[in-house]
């Protein structure tokens, strides 16, 4: 699907039907200024960025914001479906992966200066590794995301395991398979599909350095696949993680999974942003993600939560680019949107909060030690839609005992190469 509207917004941006050449802000609307704003996620997201809407048009009351939003299921195919026909949001938010994948299909997004938005209340490095394309700015992080094994200290030492282990990819499963071994409906990590996925990269990260390199290349050899393939099976067959017929259910929403939310499970990988809707009502820690000696990456990755991008097609782009330079450097703004993006990006935005008491120990100690494990950004090739789907579809056959270490390895290597040399 994902592909198949890609392709229509190549064929749009071919007939020069979307977007004119260059960069030529479209005629400026006289009077009132309509902009839409468009994102995804929760009631905890939608309220507080409503909020925020509202106080910038009570500061400039010839600005009329309407949001456009909803849950994640259909969003990406929405959006890819709005800029082929014209129709798309004024301001955008949009997954990380996305901006390099639609930016390289024509002059869709907006270029950023530092003459439009206080570029200095971010880390220059971050715009630069994850913002950027081609040499243009094209967006804003709307949050640092990074990832973060959570723990649930109670549970481990009931069954013998010391709750302050420092963990390693041995020890998971040495300690890990005491667990299963006196419950057999209980497991030490609630991995999903997706979730073992980030597992199987991270691990891959370790061993080669990348899944797939800037060179649009396979990063990892057959031998060193097999190795990791070998290694997650032995997560299925000694009870670390519940089998996939269990937890495929729950794929992308792990925490909604019964065995999670009733303390059956009692570690889990996720992303800071979503760290507190994950817990639910369990009392849980943060540490960190086993690093191999000699790890040529450490495969943690650090990323924005999402990023706002402005329409390219807009007719008041300068404006839309001021309603960002408000989200996230205006102390007002800041405080009503909060976490509904996770940390914020900018200097101002950490610092409102903490004075607030709005960032909680928790997610301060995550995000730090996330910061201070991260690895090397991924490649845009890696993080490609198409890419990234490549690797699920492998590691739910191997999950579903349909491939051995070997066959999933050689399969996964195959199906890359074919789909990076499509791009």
């Amino acid at each position: 699907m994902k592909k198949t509207l890609v392709l229509l917004l190549i064929a749009l941006l071919a007939m020069g039907t979307v977007f004119a050449a260059g960069s030529k802000e479209a005629a400026a609307q006289t009077g009132p200024v309509t902009l839409r704003l468009s994102w995804w996620g929760g009631d905890s997201r939608h309220t507080p960025t409503l909020k925020a809407m509202e106080a910038y048009t009570a500061q400039n009351p010839n600005v009329r914001l309407e949001g456009e939003y909803g849950g994640w299921d259909g969003y990406y195919q929405k959006i890819v479906t709005q800029i082929a026909g014209g129709t798309a949001a004024d301001i955008i938010q949009i997954d990380q992966p996305w901006l390099a994948e639609l930016a390289s299909k024509g002059d869709v997004f907006a270029t950023i200066d530092s003459s439009m938005v206080d570029l200095s209340q971010f880390d220059a490095d971050f715009l630069k590794n994850y913002c950027t394309y081609e040499g243009k700015l094209l967006g804003l992080p709307t949050g640092t995301n990074v990832n973060t094994l959570i723990v649930d200290p109670a549970m481990l030492s009931s069954f013998g395991i010391d709750p302050n282990t420092v963990w390693t990819w041995d020890n998971i499963i040495t300690e890990g398979r005491k667990i299963n071994a006196q419950d057999k409906t209980a497991y030490f990590s609630g991995a999903t599909p997706d979730i073992l996925r980030y597992w199987f990269e991270i691990y891959i990260a370790q061993l080669a350095g990348a899944v797939v390199d800037n060179n649009k290349k396979v990063a990892f050899t057959q031998a060193q696949g097999t190795e990791a393939f070998t290694y997650f099976k032995r997560w299925f067959d000694e009870g670390i993680v519940a089998p996939f017929s269990q937890t495929s259910l729950f794929y992308q929403k792990f925490q909604e999974n019964p065995s999670w939310i009733n303390g059956k499970m009692a570690t889990s990988w996720t992303w800071v942003s979503s760290m507190d809707k994950d817990i639910g009502a369990r009392k849980m820690e943060t540490r960190q993600f086993p690093v191999m000696a000699g790890a040529k990456n450490s495969g943690v990755l650090m990323r924005p939560s999402q990023i706002f991008v402005v329409n390219n097609n807009s007719k008041n782009r300068s404006e839309a680019i001021k309603v960002l330079n408000y989200l996230f450097t205006d102390a007002q703004a800041l405080e009503l949107l909060g976490l509904a993006r996770g940390i914020p990006s900018t200097t101002v935005g950490r610092s409102v909060l903490a004075q607030k008491g709005m960032i909680t120990t928790m997610a301060e100690k995550a995000t730090n030690e996330g910061i201070a494990q991260a690895g090397l950004p991924q490649s845009v090739y890696q993080m490609n839609s198409e890419v990234m789907q490549v690797m699920q579809d492998v590691i739910d056959e191997f999950g579903f005992g349909k491939l051995t270490p070997a066959e999933a390895s050689a399969k996964l290597i195959k199906n890359l190469e074919a789909t990076l040399a499509s791009l």
